[in-house]
């Protein structure tokens, strides 16, 4: 099997929507928005931003014969005021391929991509802390703890780039 990591194209946005409303279904309490309020909306969020194809703001997918697998989002900013830094949303692999280090090799590509940002020298994330597989992966990709998030139930964790 041989799995394909790369930025998701403006024609594969149809894709991305399945996937992403199958993360909300299947994973609600891996995510702050609801399957049943994404799934009412016609464009999704990172919909438009794949369709518009920015340079500082994509989805990179996790691909198996042209079927999109895993995802992870970034955008160069965060809500933290964390200078130089932007931030991974919506890490989601499938059921089916779980456990083959997929997550992993979508942080790495994520990593390679944001080098080519020149403002962007970190990474943050928000992860629940009842999560510890994700947080496991995290710290395994260079993640470290950087504050207790506002919610108690979420880590902020941060990788410096550069």
């Amino acid at each position: 099997m041989e799995v394909i990591y790369k930025k998701v194209p403006p024609s594969d946005s149809h894709l991305y929507r399945a996937l992403r409303l199958e993360s909300l279904k299947h994973n609600p309490e891996a995510f702050e928005t609801s399957y049943q309020e994404s799934i009412n909306n016609p464009q999704l969020h990172f919909e438009k931003i794949i369709k518009e194809n920015y340079p500082n703001k994509f989805v990179m997918g996790a691909y198996v014969e042209n079927q999109l697998i895993g995802m992870c989002a970034f955008v160069d900013y965060n809500n933290h005021d964390a200078i130089g830094s932007g931030t991974l949303i919506q890490m989601y692999v499938t059921t089916k391929f779980r456990g083959l280090n997929i997550s992993q090799s979508l942080i790495l590509a994520i990593k390679s991509e944001v080098m080519e940002i020149k403002h962007i020298h970190a990474i943050l994330l928000e992860v629940k802390i009842s999560n510890s597989i994700a947080v496991n992966t995290y710290i395994k990709n260079g993640f470290i703890n950087y504050e207790k998030h506002t919610h108690v139930q979420d880590f902020l964790m941060i990788t410096q780039l550069k």
